[in-house]
């Protein structure tokens, strides 16, 4: 970062400021981004300590669930391959967006501007992406469950796991184009963030709404939770409502987390876009921003809780991880007991000798 020459005199506090502003600035960083004002450190440390703790959690959760799904054969279908992508994005912010965010708050609590300015720069390619695609994802998801109950016996059909693989890849394209936009048109990225945290949001409540207006029309015309998609001439076994109504309700939930997660950062972000930034308004960005990227850390949490299927292959999965580490570590122990027991067999040889 740059600082004001030191020929310029005579200038008066705005103009210095501003002059500061322009000086003091990292690619698309200025003194306002590092600045702490009257903001307490204490906050930033406290965001720090929340950074790491929940680095951890979404990666160990996130890596179960991908680990669980993929070595369940049972779990591969198009609504699991969906949340195969959201495991894997959310992996991917517990892995990359919290440890350079931590890196970035540590930066600015310790006014250390060269870590600031690479954390940040860095943490706001990988957020803008990682984040966008979670969105995304999870608006898939809920889209599909429309599509299940909309398309009735033609959804296995047209819905395959191939091509929900394909919607994946666009989605994950989308979100590195948003993510790499930043370094040339950062103004632009805040338009286009507000415009998909708002339409995801609205796309996944009609679906919602839709699905449970015929949800509750099935259950007030007395069907009885029966089939949406019911067993076929052919033998072929269908999703049954009970089944669907316990999978919508659970993508509802991640839904829900998704709303309270994004709404605030979602208000941030216009309220500056409107009327200009400032350390305070940068403070609640940063703030908000946090709790977006615990949502990564709730989402495996919530669909863990709700789906049966996904909780019992993931604690089969960390049993199966826990029982091979064990078996690692004993098989090392035995192996370096050994080792110094020839040693020590081959010392009294050689003082025998």
């Amino acid at each position: 970062m740059e600082s004001i020459p030191q020929n310029v005199t005579n200038i008066t506090a705005t103009e210095k400021y501003w002059m500061n502003r322009n000086f003091l600035s990292c690619y698309h960083f200025n003194v306002v981004h590092f600045n702490l004002g009257h903001i307490s450190p204490g906050w930033y440390i406290f965001s720090c300590i929340l950074n790491a703790v929940f680095s951890v959690t979404a990666t160990v959760v996130n890596l179960l669930v991908l680990t669980a799904i993929r070595r369940t054969p049972t779990l591969h279908s198009p609504s699991n391959t969906l949340l195969l992508g959201l495991a894997l994005s959310d992996l991917g912010v517990g892995l990359l967006v919290h440890p350079l965010f931590f890196a970035q708050l540590l930066g600015k609590v310790t006014r250390n501007k060269a870590v600031f300015c690479r954390a940040g720069i860095t943490v706001e390619i990988t957020a803008n992406a990682l984040c966008i695609i979670s969105l995304l994802t999870v608006t898939a998801v809920s889209f599909d469950r429309y599509l299940a109950l909309r398309l009735h016996l033609r959804y296995k059909e047209i819905v395959t796991i191939k091509r929900v693989a394909i919607v994946i890849g666009i989605i994950w394209v989308i979100g590195a184009f948003i993510g790499s936009l930043w370094l040339y048109k950062p103004e632009m990225v805040k338009i286009k963030v507000m415009t998909i945290i708002l339409m995801c949001l609205l796309t996944a409540a009609f679906s919602y709404f839709k699905i449970y207006r015929v949800v509750s029309r099935h259950y007030h015309t007395d069907l009885n939770l029966k089939c949406a998609l019911e067993q076929v001439n052919n033998g072929k076994q269908a999703v049954n409502m009970a089944s669907f109504k316990s999978h919508a309700l659970s993508t509802f939930w991640v839904y829900c987390l998704i709303v309270i997660c994004y709404l605030p950062y979602f208000c941030v972000v216009v309220v500056i876009a409107q009327t200009g930034l400032s350390v305070e308004k940068r403070f609640l960005y940063e703030m908000t921003a946090i709790l977006v990227f615990i949502n990564s850390s709730l989402n495996p949490l919530v669909y863990c809780w709700r789906l049966r299927d996904i909780r019992n292959a993931v604690r089969k999965t960390a049993k199966l991880c826990s029982v091979q580490s064990w078996r690692e570590r004993e098989r090392w122990r035995q192996e370096n007991v050994q080792k110094v027991g020839k040693k020590n067999y081959m010392l009294r040889i050689c003082k025998n000798t």
